[in-house]
């Protein structure tokens, strides 16, 4: 069968080679595509020390269902070996990357090795050139992406900042000035290889298995996706409808580094303020033309798609920052640079709460204070450029405790290494066990925070819960597939059919849904994981919840670890989180997978 979905570049930076062909039916008919593809690749592909050794390969891939006539069609995603936490990373990003890819020939293209000058990759329906980037190294983000796309008409460009150049742990990939694989640190791998850019350019057609189908599917989908409240709520509001909803309802807004979760300047962050003081232009990403969640904003002669509900937790109520413009201003130096905001304002907000607490030089004690908007400023700026305390933040925050020490490890809030996101955990409890279990602890993963607000969970059901709404997650993330397209796998899985040829129901999306989390979980054994990450931050455990399914209680430590080992069970692991072998068999993986995870 001639699938639609498998085109397969691999590039050598070292040798300046590439070699293409087509991925293994079977390995798509279990791993779908996207993030599942790109871990069975990484499983066998990476043979690295550390997340910056040549040999950890960074591979851009899309889904079956990228660049294609559904709706949101636009998501692709960057996989590889973390450097903020050592292990599994998948990192998505929506705009017009992804789609560019496929029509450029490729569906999944691994990058090993690195450069010995700074270099940028031409990706054409030929394969890969090899280009000098000299002239474009120490340029930020919307500089580069400007010469390149006037270099290269027509191409889509995703990018590296100086963050990336130098290395800085959470430095993300950009792409479209205002978008970003931000999660985890992939651009800090992208700069490890001396690779400034990866420019895609080609006009090859997204094939079908079924075309006539797929359209019929997609036509009937629109209809119901321009009547859906959700839609126009998300066409209004954009992803800032969270910050009064976490504020007023669920009362999980990240606040004052996560120890509240209300914050009394919340007004001047909503996403009612934003439209007015920012001047909001709602835009889409490719294929997305009734959602069009994202804002585009313009002020004081800047301009930014933005802010979303997480750079505002965290740069803005996180920090105690409760000015539009001011919020504004740093997503914008953090776009420039190409950093993630959300590990930027997490780490931020505990270097906020060390000088509070007397724990830092003088100067920096005086300098970092809550809702001290050019103090937050100065210091995104020395973190992108490892300067002065910011050479310290850059290496994240479970390291920059790890030297501050004086108790302040039980306030830096990270999983694993991955500095939190979504919520506070204090205000919505089935979030914390979520990030604790998840393959790194990213709001990406699964958002069971509107079920907790809106009463819809209970502790005993939580495990249970947590487990499918995983495994649902992974395979839309290997379809790929926008989390606000708001239907679910019963309307998904006969595009998949349409596109591929496979046949497909919800219950093999689900399964190969697990089939990831399994191999995603061997994947961090084997690079450094242990059960011991699978917790929260103390912060977490000592304090009162205020919120949530734990309202007025301190979580019990031996509770949380109880739910965490029912997830387990669930899943077919043992107690410390490796999976059984009648697992690997029930899902299909092979006990080569599971070399070098410890015993």
């Amino acid at each position: 069968m001639k699938t639609s979905f498998n085109r397969y570049l691999e590039i050598d930076l070292t040798n300046q080679t590439f070699r293409h062909g087509q991925l293994e039916e079977n390995r798509l008919r279990q791993f779908l595509g996207g993030k599942g593809v790109g871990l069975s690749l990484l499983v066998e592909q990476d043979r690295s020390i550390d997340p910056f050794d040549p040999e950890n390969p960074l591979i851009f891939v899309t889904g079956p269902l990228t660049g294609s006539l559904i709706q949101t069609s636009a998501r692709s995603a960057v996989v590889t070996r973390s450097p903020l936490t050592g292990n599994f990373l998948d990192s998505h990003a929506g705009g017009h990357f992804g789609p560019a890819l496929r029509r450029a020939g490729w569906d999944y293209v691994s990058i090993q090795g690195a450069s010995d000058l700074p270099a940028y990759l031409l990706i054409t329906p030929e394969g890969a050139q090899f280009l000098d980037a000299t002239d474009l190294w120490g340029k930020d983000v919307f500089e580069t992406e400007e010469t390149l796309r006037a270099r290269h008409p027509g191409s889509k460009v995703a990018a590296i900042g100086p963050a990336g150049e130098n290395r800085v742990r959470f430095a993300a990939i950009c792409t479209e000035r205002y978008r970003q694989f931000g999660r985890g640190g992939a651009g800090a791998v992208m700069g490890s290889k001396r690779l400034k850019a990866v420019v895609a350019v080609g006009t090859e057609a997204i094939p079908y298995a079924d075309p006539e189908r797929f359209r019929a599917l997609s036509q009937e989908l629109l209809a119901e996706l321009q009547q859906h409240p959700n839609a126009k709520r998300r066409y209004d509001l954009g992803t800032m409808m969270w910050i009064r909803m976490g504020q007023e309802i669920g009362h999980f807004l990240p606040t004052h580094n996560f120890r509240d979760g209300q914050f009394l300047a919340y007004e001047g962050i909503t996403a009612e303020t934003c439209k007015r003081e920012l001047s909001w232009k709602s835009v889409g990403c490719y294929g997305c033309s009734v959602i069009r969640c994202s804002k585009l904003a313009r002020w004081n002669g800047r301009e930014v798609e933005g802010p979303e509900y997480e750079t505002a937790a965290f740069l803005g109520s996180g920090c105690e920052i409760g000015d539009a413009k001011e919020l504004a201003d740093a997503n914008w130096l953090c776009d420039r640079y190409g950093l993630d905001s959300i590990s930027t304002g997490v780490a931020i907000s505990y270097a906020m709460e060390c000088a509070e607490r007397g724990l830092l030089s003088p100067e920096m004690n005086e300098k970092l204070r809550f809702g001290h908007a050019e103090g937050q400023q100065a210091l995104i700026e020395d973190i992108a450029f490892r300067r002065g305390f910011g050479d310290l933040l850059a290496e994240g925050t479970r390291l920059a405790s790890r030297v501050i020490g004086q108790g302040s490890e039980a306030f830096a809030i990270q999983c694993g290494g991955m500095e939190i996101s979504g919520v506070n955990p204090l205000g919505c409890y089935s979030m914390g066990l979520n990030l604790a279990t998840a393959d790194f602890a990213s709001h990406t993963r699964f958002w069971s925070a509107t079920d907790e607000m809106n009463g819809n969970l209970t502790l005993d059901a939580l495990p249970a819960y947590i487990k499918a709404g995983q495994d649902e997650i992974n395979a839309r993330n290997s379809l790929i597939i926008c989390d606000f397209l708001p239907f679910g796998f019963d309307r998904l899985a006969p595009f998949m059919e349409a596109v591929t040829g496979f046949p497909t129901d919800a219950e093999s999306l689900m399964k190969a849904g697990e089939r990831i989390q399994s191999l995603s979980r061997l994947y961090n054994l084997r690079t450094g994981r242990s059960h011991a990450d699978d917790t929260l931050p103390e912060r977490f455990f000592s304090e009162t919840s205020f919120a949530g399914l734990m309202k007025g209680r301190v979580i019990p430590k031996l509770f949380f670890e109880e739910q965490v080992q029912a997830i387990f069970q669930l899943r077919g692991w043992d107690a410390e989180g490796r999976p059984l072998p009648e697992t690997l068999q029930r899902l299909g993986l092979s006990s080569s997978e599971a070399q070098g995870v410890p015993a």
